[in-house]
């Protein structure tokens, strides 16, 4: 299966510590040492033995944790991008959390073992009350953010590398740990996030269910322009020049709006993921409005019509000078 390969790793140099401590222990009592000398070297020895194994446990959680992950990721499932990506941030979570705990349970028999250290503790426990609510108090935000940690890991409304949108910014998630989540925005750009916000603000997550995504490209068009040809147009550029961006499933082109001089066309494309979809309506916008300056009637043109108007002089005339115009013109006009 696997594992055992992973439980030698992991205990390489960590059963070698084990096995010395035991052995000096037990060859203390063997050479019936004195009392407060055999008493030194077990405490040593146990003090070896606990590092030892917390760090063996530290260990075999890593390397469980990737194991797991490559395991999923070459069976058939791990063809399921959501499924792999849920996987590895509940290993993620879960893994820091029992660090957590296991760095706290070997401290603290480490410390038990000292006299001096244990008196302390039966010393305070008579003002644990006003204690324990200062400490209470002092550690709401952590442990609110803890528990926000476990509960992201169980509902899971983002993972790690799905794409999101938060703080006006768009990126992908790149590492989750109990207290924060960095994001990698699309510039390289890190962001660094409480974990609580995600559960108390709300923030948009294109690859939730499936990283594919639609994308549109607007463009403004003169009248008289002819849509069905940029229709057709469209429709080669997808299956021509896409270069694989375009996923075969998605595309159309329709006239969105109006205005008093443009009408506004808006191109309709699908991506397997919102990466190509940000590059493929690049593309079709470029290669939309090259055909357009091509085309006599396809970029907006600005249209005016004049109207002729009477001089000062002919306005001060009067109507009798102004009806003499027109009947000249009139006669002009029907000998023509």
């Amino acid at each position: 299966s696997g594992w055992d390969d992973e439980l030698l790793a992991a205990g390489r140099g960590s059963i070698r510590s084990v096995l010395a401590g035991v052995l000096v222990a037990a060859g203390a009592r063997f050479l019936r040492m004195p009392l407060v000398a055999e008493e030194t070297v077990d405490l040593g020895a146990r003090s070896v033995v606990i590092v030892a194994v917390a760090l063996f446990v530290l260990r075999f959680l890593t390397r469980a944790a990737r194991f797991l992950e490559d395991k999923v990721a070459k069976s058939p499932e791990g063809t399921d991008v959501a499924r792999v990506r849920g996987l590895r941030t509940q290993l993620a979570i879960l893994r820091r959390v029992v660090e957590v705990a296991v760095v706290l349970v070997a401290a603290s028999l480490l410390l038990l073992q000292f006299e001096a250290v244990r008196n302390v503790g039966v010393s305070l426990l008579a003002s644990a009350g006003i204690a324990g609510l200062a400490i209470g108090l002092a550690a709401q935000k952590s442990l609110s953010t803890l528990f926000a940690g476990i509960q992201l890991s169980i509902t899971q409304p983002m993972r790690i590398g799905d794409t999101v949108i938060i703080e006006n910014e768009w990126g992908w998630v790149e590492e989750i740990t109990l207290t924060y989540v960095v994001v990698k925005v699309w510039d390289l750009r890190r962001l660094v996030i409480p974990i609580t916000q995600f559960l108390e603000k709300p923030f948009q997550n294109w690859s939730k269910v499936s990283p594919e995504i639609l994308g549109t490209a607007e463009l403004y068009v003169d009248f008289r322009t002819d849509v069905p040809a940029v229709r057709a147009e469209l429709k080669r550029i997808l299956e021509q020049e896409s270069n694989g961006l375009w996923d075969g499933k998605v595309q159309g082109l329709q006239v969105t709006d109006l205005s008093e001089r443009t009408m506004k066309l808006r191109a309709l494309v699908s991506a397997a993921d919102s990466g190509k979809a940000f590059d493929l309506r690049c593309l079709v916008r470029e290669k939309l409005v090259a055909f357009l300056q091509a085309q006599p009637h396809g970029l907006p043109l600005l249209r005016a019509e004049a109207t002729p108007l009477p001089f000062p002089e002919e306005k001060a005339a009067g109507p009798a000078l102004l009806a003499a115009r027109v009947g000249n013109s009139a006669r002009v006009e029907s000998q023509r």
